[in-house]
């Protein structure tokens, strides 16, 4: 399985909270959560919890079947953005697109696509790419949101060239960050990282 390059932006600022829509209807979902339980989303029942980190601000899930990997991260902001600030995104964009080049040749893997930008309305940034390592194929997406203080990012590596594959893994993705939304801390709706024994017949 390949290293996840999960792209964190830590600004001084966050954007104000994002779109409100909710996805109409996806396959089973389950309740994960964040920062202590609250900042939550629903991820696929069938995705496999790999890890999280000790600060409750990032945690990984394994497609089944060797599928790919897909990573939410919280970096915390000491104030809200305006919305759609022309300015920011211009320069997030630089920065998330250089360091994304940045550790692609660091790691040496082989770029089928570049990083590039796409459009799409959900988010306030979206980037594409594809590579390999070695001979595994990756088709990327890394994706934000802005929640209340929170910049929250998605990065889905679906394992695959097959882009109607790659496609099912990036929606899915795209409907996690859609769902997430912030209550008052709750450790209970944070699901505990199986052991590796356990993790190993659930793949």
């Amino acid at each position: 399985m390949t290293r996840l390059l999960m792209i964190g932006f830590a600004v001084t600022v966050s954007l104000a909270a994002g779109p409100t829509t909710r996805p109409s209807s996806a396959p089973a979902r389950v309740r994960d959560g964040l920062v202590n339980g609250s900042v939550r989303f629903l991820v696929p029942a069938d995705w496999i919890l790999d890890s999280r980190t000790d600060n409750g601000l990032n945690v990984v899930y394994k497609i089944p079947n060797d599928g790919g990997l897909v990573s939410i991260l919280i970096t915390q902001q000491k104030e809200a953005i305006p919305q759609n600030n022309a300015a920011l995104l211009a320069q997030m964009t630089k920065t998330i697109l250089g360091w994304d080049n940045e550790n692609l040749k660091k790691h040496n893997f082989e770029v089928t696509d570049a990083p590039k930008v796409e459009r799409d309305a959900r988010f306030m940034l979206k980037i594409h790419e594809r590579y390999k390592d070695g001979d595994h194929p990756f088709d990327v997406i890394h994706i934000y949101r802005g929640i209340g203080l929170n910049l929250v990012g998605v990065t889905a590596a679906a394992s695959t060239e097959d882009p109607k594959v790659a496609k099912q893994v990036h929606d899915a993705a795209s409907l996690m960050l859609m769902s997430v939304s912030l209550a008052a801390p709750d450790p209970k709706i944070v699901r505990p990282v199986p052991k590796k024994e356990e993790s190993k017949k659930e793949g």
